[in-house]
C-alpha cells in the first residue's frame, strides 16, 4: 500500500509519542519533532506507511540514544494478555478445541490497543475481547485457512505486537511443529522482536528475525537473507496486523492476513466495515 495524505496525521501522532518517550527535555523534543515533520514533508508517497514510520523512529533513537523506547509498554501488554488468557473459560462462546474460536482470539489481540487497555481494569479489557466473539466472521475464509494450515508443511507466522502475540500463541499451539515465527529485527514501536519472545510465552519456538531496521511491517527487500529463505520456503505465510498487510498485500505468495480493520485508509482500500474481522486470503489455489 502506498502512503497517502490521510496517513500523515497518524504518522504525526507517532512522532509526538516518540519524542515524548525519548526525553523530558522540551528543547530536545522540539528538535526531534522538527526533524520528524521535515521528513514527513518530504515523504515519498510510493512507500508504505510503516516505512515512513521507521524514519520517525530512527530520528527519535538518534536523538535519545535509547535502545528501547517501548519496553515497558511491551511488558505491560504481555502481562495483561496473560491475565486475559487465564480468564478465557469465562467466555461462553470460546471453545479451545474449535479453530474458529482460536482465530477470533488471535484477532482479539488486534482489537485491543494494549497501550490503552494496559492501565485499565481487567474486566473492561475482557469485555473488549468478548466483543470479538459477537462480530461477524467470514466463515468460508475460516474454513479455507484451516485447510491450508492443516495441509501446509511449513508455515511462516509473522507476528505483530507484544500482548497480541500471547493470543497468537493460543491460536498457533496445535500447529507449533510446522510454524516458524517471523519477528522484527529491531524495535519498531511495540512489535515483537527476538528478545520479546520469552515474555510472550514463545520461548523455545522456532523463529527468524527479518533483520530490517525498525520497520513496523515486512519489506522483503530490506529483510535478511535468512528471512527471505524462510519466506520463499513456506507453503503458507500468515501475517498479523495492518502494518504487515500494508507492506505485503501485493506479494505473489500464498498469504493469510489476520487483523481488525481500524485504519480508514485500509478500510477504504479493501472495502471493509470499520472494526470488522479480516481474514484476507491471497494467492491461494
Amino acid at each position: 500500500m502506498n502512503t497517502c495524505l490521510e496517513c500523515l496525521p497518524c504518522l504525526g501522532r507517532n512522532a509526538v509519542d516518540a519524542a515524548k518517550r525519548s526525553t523530558t527535555d522540551p528543547d530536545l523534543r522540539k528538535k526531534i519533532l522538527s526533524e520528524c515533520f521535515r521528513a514527513l514533508s518530504e515523504t515519498d508517497y510510493r512507500q508504505a506507511p510503516p516505512c515512513i514510520a521507521r524514519k520517525i523512529l530512527d530520528i527519535a533513537w538518534r536523538y535519545s540514544g535509547k535502545a528501547e523506547l517501548y519496553g515497558e509498554e511491551k511488558r505491560r501488554s504481555n502481562r495483561l494478555a496473560e491475565q486475559l488468557v487465564s480468564e478465557l473459560p469465562k467466555i461462553g462462546e470460546y471453545r479451545p478445541d474449535d479453530f474458529e474460536s482460536r482465530v477470533r482470539l488471535a484477532v482479539a489481540g488486534n482489537i485491543l490497543d494494549f497501550g490503552v487497555y494496559g492501565e485499565l481494569d481487567i474486566s473492561l479489557a475482557m469485555e473488549t475481547v468478548k466483543s470479538v466473539f459477537r462480530k461477524a466472521i467470514p466463515s468460508e475464509a475460516v474454513k479455507r485457512l484451516r485447510e491450508k494450515m492443516d495441509s501446509a508443511r511449513k508455515i511462516l507466522y509473522i507476528l505483530d505486537n507484544c500482548g497480541e502475540a500471547v493470543f497468537d500463541r493460543v491460536f498457533m499451539e496445535p500447529y507449533k511443529e510446522k510454524i516458524t515465527l517471523g519477528v522484527r529485527g529491531r524495535d519498531a514501536f511495540n512489535d515483537v522482536t527476538a528478545q520479546d519472545l520469552a515474555d510472550c510465552g514463545l520461548g523455545g519456538w522456532k523463529f527468524v528475525s527479518n533483520g530490517a531496521a525498525g520497520i513496523p511491517g515486512t519489506v522483503l527487500s530490506e529483510c535478511s537473507d535468512e528471512f527471505r529463505r524462510e519466506f520463499e520456503a513456506a507453503d503458507l505465510i500468515i501475517a498479523k496486523g495492518q502494518g504487515n498487510f500494508e507492506t505485503m498485500n501485493e506479494y505473489p505468495h500464498p498469504m493469510a492476513f489476520l487483523f481488525l480493520a481500524k485504519c480508514p485508509v485500509v478500510i477504504r482500500t479493501i472495502g471493509a466495515e470499520e472494526r470488522s474481522i479480516q481474514i484476507r486470503l491471497m494467492n491461494m489455489k
